[in-house]
């Protein structure tokens, strides 16, 4: 049977799971959200009531036979198989037992982190045994602003629009980084159950999707080509900016900051791509939003960013940082080229990525 996140959350919390359950899904933040509240529910002291096992180490037999993997106290035992996607057939058959068998004393969670189509083999095995199979699919850009609305004020306080509107833009709709976002606020706000934009765009000045957006706006503010004489100083000013918050985000974490800056830069570059094609095509404003997936609450970027960005950034020139930045991502996975360096020549202008080594290395 299929159930909801939100009806699996609330089974959860009452202590009233039954049976078996089977979650897919590739949002992280979905996963860890569950299993945390497992072992918040059914942990208790010592863990008895709790326990988490990888498809890779999971032995069935020894689950099955040993009683000693119960609850202490004789409830709900709850066993999450992380990485079930991986799980082979012997393994499938051994846990047969504890599946067919519908005891109240063991819940068996299984978690795929990715997504499952129905004809997936585990998928249709989990129908088979009549388990419970939860979706954990990422809201939707529309439904972004009211799951951010429910997670603040799970939280105790509430957000403005303007606030809601500076979130969904720095974080490019990343589950994970909002909900981060949402805690640096929590932790922050003290008795202020309302939290206005100003306190926001304060508050987050130092976070890791505040540097990213920065550099971000930062490259796509950098002018090349031919300038007037009068003009170079700004020109030099706006590469300075970018190398800076390109520095800022890399002291979070190097490896981290450099692919989360080529994906964002990439996905921007993208999606102003397809503006260009749009806008050539004759599109208005609504449909571009649409296309775009802006959303209602990000529709105010093709008034403010992206015609500027547009006049800036003619097609060939996208077409060649998209390019350098696959040059970049790589050389990050798979040479040993500086991307740190190579990055760092396209942000400040964008230029064709170098590297500080003498040779380049490819890891097989």
């Amino acid at each position: 049977m299929r159930i909801t996140r939100d009806e699996l959350m609330s089974r959860i919390r009452e202590g009233s799971l039954k049976g078996h359950v089977m979650c897919h899904g590739e949002e992280v933040f979905f996963h860890n959200q569950i299993i945390s509240t497992l072992r918040k529910q059914y942990g208790g002291a010592g863990s008895w009531g709790f326990e988490m096992v990888d498809a890779s180490a999971l032995d069935p037999a020894r689950l099955f036979s040993s009683a000693g993997t119960l609850s202490f106290g004789g409830g709900t035992k709850v066993t999450v198989i992380r990485n079930a996607n991986r799980l082979n057939l012997s393994q499938l058959s051994g846990l047969e037992k504890i599946i067919t068998n519908q005891s109240s004393e063991r819940v068996v969670m299984f978690f795929a982190e990715k997504h499952l189509s129905q004809k997936n083999e585990l998928l249709a095995w989990c129908r088979d045994k009549k388990m419970d199979i939860c979706s954990l699919n990422p809201p939707k850009p529309r439904e972004l602003v009211g799951w951010i609305k429910d997670l603040s004020r799970e939280k105790g306080f509430s957000t403005d629009k303007e606030t809601i509107d500076f979130i969904l833009d720095i974080s490019a709709g990343n589950i994970v980084a909002i909900n981060q976002m949402l805690d640096k606020i929590d932790l922050f706000r003290g008795e202020s159950n309302k939290i206005s934009f100003a306190d926001t765009q304060d508050l987050l000045n130092d976070s890791f999707e505040k540097k990213i957006f920065d550099c971000v706006n930062a490259v796509f503010a950098v002018r090349s080509g031919k300038v007037p004489r009068s003009q170079l100083d700004e020109v030099v000013k706006e590469r300075e900016t970018a190398a800076l918050e390109m520095q800022r985000v890399l002291r979070f974490d190097p490896r981290d900051g450099i692919l989360n800056l080529v994906r964002t830069i990439s996905r921007e570059a993208f999606n102003l791509l397809k503006y260009h094609e749009l806008k050539i095509a004759g599109a208005g404003k609504e449909e571009i939003a649409k296309v775009l997936r802006l959303g209602a609450s990000r529709k105010w970027l093709l008034e403010r960013d992206y015609p500027a960005r547009a006049a800036r950034w003619p097609k060939e020139r996208l077409h060649r940082l998209m390019l350098r930045l696959a040059e970049v991502d790589f050389s990050l996975r798979v040479s040993g080229r500086d991307a740190g360096a190579m990055l760092e020549q396209i942000v400040i202008g964008n230029l064709a990525p170098t590297s500080v080594e003498e040779y380049d290395e490819v890891f097989l």
